[in-house]
């Protein structure tokens, strides 16, 4: 079950927190957890809160970046409750849940950030998508383990009610093969001076935006680099 699926803890604080998510995982069926720089890990403290689900723990893998955590993901869905200007595209947990499972051929990341600050912006803009958790007015944080909780549920209420894709699988490219095409856009438009000094910052990120809302097959990544080599060669004759 949920076997395209992983959890994403970035910059945990508190070793307890990871074992807390682990049991969280596994009681809804989930097994893999990716940790991104975590303080402490392995830790006694994780082990003692991951009651039943040492096994998660040991099969974690640690990345010293999200870059390399998310890259052969298809899909990254990172979760927020804060407003953002960046126009990312957003998700309630309801769609998210309806987007996840209606696919199991495509590889997908949830991504929690730090028990206190959360994802960071450059973070948000390597997913492909925002969800927020539904909260009171008065006080919107959650526990780190309870939002994995919340989410994880909704995902194992709706699998017995929900029909998967049947269809022919597609390739669908991964985070690593969309970055790349993006990089060498943003490089070619350098080259060009449509992307200068001046507007590089906010060009750059709305490029982001623009082709993680787009669910790119990897033989249309490989078709846009085609084409973005060709105007290279033309522009370096």
């Amino acid at each position: 079950m949920f076997s395209n699926v992983h959890i994403v803890l970035v910059n945990t604080s508190h070793p307890g927190n990871i074992g807390s998510t682990a049991r969280a995982m596994k009681t809804m069926g989930f097994k893999k957890l990716l940790l991104v720089n975590p303080k402490e890990f392995p830790s006694v403290k994780s082990d003692a809160l991951a009651v039943g689900c040492i096994d998660v723990l040991k099969k974690a893998k640690v990345f010293s970046s999200l870059d390399n955590a998310v890259a052969s993901a298809n899909i990254n869905i990172g979760l927020s409750v804060r407003t953002r200007k960046a126009s990312i595209p957003t998700l309630s947990v309801n769609e998210c849940v309806d987007h996840v499972l209606s696919d199991n051929n495509l590889k997908y990341n949830i991504i929690f950030g730090n028990e206190s600050s959360g994802l960071s912006n450059s973070d948000l803009l390597k997913c492909d998508y925002i969800v927020s958790i539904p909260t009171h007015k008065d006080y919107s944080s959650l526990n780190l383990s309870a939002a994995v909780q919340l989410i994880t549920y909704e995902f194992y209420k709706n699998t017995k009610t929900h029909i998967s894709s049947s269809k022919k699988p597609i390739t669908h490219a991964t985070a690593k093969e969309k970055n790349y095409f993006i990089d060498t856009l943003i490089t070619l438009m350098k080259e060009t001076k449509f992307i200068s000094v001046k507007n590089s910052k906010s060009l750059t990120k709305k490029i982001h935006i623009l082709f993680n809302k787009t669910n790119l097959e990897t033989d249309e990544v490989n078709m846009l680099l085609g084409m973005l080599n060709s105007i290279h060669k033309k522009l370096n004759k």
